[in-house]
């Protein structure tokens, strides 16, 4: 994930962060999914006004709701969630200390389209969101907030007669992430 975070006072940070995380859920019939994610941010870093900040190893957790609607081999589905994470960083100095950096997603929505191509389904999407962060800065709390509060993308899913699923999905305007991701239906 890419963005830029305003923090009070008008102090702008460029964010990069890689996190892996593990999901649970659960699709009915009706074609609404639950679903319960957690997670661990391996590394990233804020950088800006000619300063950057390490981010070390930390958390994430989110649930999220979506419902799919199909038309022959179009499809549109909507989705809700909330997350959280939590991580420390350290600016480049010797002798800095570590401060605590909170993010959460008050509120995720989505909508991804698409259509099916046999195995293949490649789909664009739109997302926006809102939440605040949470850091110290020079001694001072700050809070702030991503600049965008969206992001626009495509992706693609392959998913094999046995319920096995690899999905590539790129957001490339706004808040930028690529995310990998495998599933298997049971």
């Amino acid at each position: 994930m890419r963005s830029t975070l305003r923090f009070s006072g008008g102090r702008e940070l460029d964010i990069s962060q890689l996190a892996v995380t593990a999901s649970v859920g659960q699709t009915r019939p009706s074609r609404l999914s639950l679903r319960a994610s957690a997670g661990i941010v391996i590394d990233g870093s804020l950088e800006g006004e000619g300063r950057t900040h390490d981010i070390g190893p930390g958390f994430l957790v989110a649930a999220s709701i979506a419902k799919q609607w199909a038309a022959g081999d179009w499809f549109v589905t909507g989705s809700f969630s909330v997350s959280a994470s939590r991580t420390t960083t350290t600016e480049q100095l010797t002798g800095a200390s570590r401060e605590t950096l909170v993010a959460v997603d008050l509120a995720r929505g989505g909508v991804i389209a698409g259509r099916r191509f046999g195995l293949v389904s490649p789909y664009v999407l739109a997302r926006a969101f809102g939440g605040p962060v949470f850091w110290q800065l020079d001694d001072t709390d700050v809070t702030g907030t991503d600049v965008h509060h969206f992001q626009i993308g495509a992706g693609t899913s392959l998913t094999t007669a046995s319920g096995f699923s690899l999905l590539v999905d790129v957001a490339a305007l706004g808040e930028r992430s690529a995310s990998l991701g495998m599933s298997l239906k049971l």
